[in-house]
């Protein structure tokens, strides 16, 4: 072996192990106690009931939205509402809602085919909980997503949004928990709706979803909702982001005019 490729192989290996530093570094804050929630535990919950409501669109998923509904039935912290949005599925959805009936914190809502926005806009307006989370139907949440979420709004009033880890299993597995840096955001959303929680109040502040957007209205909503104060960082694992068919906003529709837009109201 030649000097010059043994340089290049020996590149590649040290480029490799760093990636694998970080990922690893990554999973170990995750997996590790953390103190600012940890000492508070489970039972520190000073919220009215339920203490967190949280929204999930669907269209069409009726593959999906059971394990995305069971993933909220697995929390650990049980005091929340779970508002399904049917932004009018042509499928089998609602004989898949029928089974989940007999949870009463479960509401089903059924409308005409309005959009994504539309949908959540519809879950803003009729939920009940001082806290706001958000899922989309074919991802899965952490069972410890929201008990390690909700001492932190109970002990740190300064704190109106909290975000979590999000695991991507396609393309490559990966796991998405940035430190939050605001130009970063305006330059792209490093942030999953799906790993957002926040109190009520945002919402009377500076609205809900901007259904003027065909798509990104998640980095948008997170935008304004993180201008006056920096989100709380989580770390815990909150959401496990699966792909189960093409039907993804973000796969769908052109999302350069969305973004000049978005970006327009920031830079």
């Amino acid at each position: 072996m030649g000097v010059l490729s043994f340089c290049k192989r020996l590149h590649w290996w040290l480029r490799d192990q760093r990636y694998l530093q970080r990922r690893v570094a990554k999973l170990e804050l995750l997996l590790t106690e953390h103190p600012d929630f940890a000492a508070t535990g489970v039972q520190e919950n000073p919220f009215s009931s339920p203490a967190v409501s949280v929204i999930m669109p669907t269209w069409n998923r009726a593959f999906v939205v059971a394990a995305a509904i069971r993933s909220v039935q697995a929390q650990h912290f049980p005091d929340w509402e779970l508002i399904v949005v049917d932004d009018g599925s042509t499928d089998n959805t609602e004989t898949v809602m029928a089974s989940f009936a007999s949870d009463p914190r479960i509401r089903y809502i059924k409308q005409p085919h309005t959009g994504q926005c539309a949908a959540r806009n519809r879950g803003q307006r009729v939920a009940k909980g001082p806290l706001i989370a958000y899922l989309d139907s074919d991802n899965l949440w952490y069972p410890g997503f929201l008990a390690a979420a909700v001492p932190v709004f109970a002990t740190r009033k300064d704190v109106d949004c909290v975000y979590g880890a999000k695991v991507l299993d396609f393309p490559a597995y990966w796991i998405e928990f940035e430190p939050f840096n605001r130009e970063q955001l305006i330059s792209h959303c490093f942030i999953s709706m799906s790993t957002i929680i926040h109190r009520r109040e945002l919402i009377d502040r500076f609205g809900g979803f901007d259904e003027q957007l065909s798509s990104l209205e998640d980095w948008d909503l997170i935008l304004r909702y993180t201008a006056h104060t920096p989100p709380y960082r989580l770390p815990v694992l909150a959401v496990r982001y699966r792909v189960m068919d093409d039907k993804r906003v973000t796969d769908t529709r052109d999302e350069g005019a969305d973004a000049e837009k978005i970006r327009r109201k920031w830079v």
